[in-house]
């Protein structure tokens, strides 16, 4: 693959990202979008602030690429990395979730999957396509840089 690709991949995650960590902030101060509800954002201030800065380092990383620096992409393969991170943590969460409704279902009352459900979670599988496209490129020689 191409730096294009990358860069395009870039610059769609880094948005995305840094629009979903910002409805997030938006909606922790009680600023209604309208989005949160339909996307299932939910208000949470540090969350949204951990997915402003997966967006930057994805931004970053086309900035870079865009100026022709072939280690952009490092930022890229960082910014993948750190949506996976965050994808397996919230997984993890609907896990303990679902977990809690089995095994004490009184304090889990009313409690569904769509609950648990985060921007991490479907943001995630974004990150992952780009992580299968590129794994074969996910070294730390620099052969594969064009």
């Amino acid at each position: 693959m191409s730096n294009t690709s990358k860069k395009i991949f870039a610059l769609v995650a880094g948005i995305l990202y840094v629009g979903a960590g910002l409805l997030q902030i938006l909606e922790r101060f009680g600023i209604q979008t309208g989005l949160a509800d339909l996307l299932l954002i939910p208000p949470d201030f540090f969350g949204g602030f951990c997915f402003v800065v997966i967006g930057a380092v994805f931004l970053y990383g086309f900035k870079e690429l865009t100026s022709g620096d072939y280690l952009g992409v490092s930022y890229v393969y960082v910014g993948i990395v750190l949506a996976l991170i965050f994808m397996a943590v919230y997984l993890l969460i609907i896990g303990a979730g679902i977990l809690g409704l089995l095994i004490q279902s009184g304090e889990y009352e009313g409690w569904t999957i769509i609950d648990g459900i985060r921007p991490g979670i479907y943001l995630g599988f974004l990150a992952l396509a780009g992580y299968i496209v590129w794994r074969d490129n996910f070294s730390t020689s620099l052969k594969n840089v064009a």
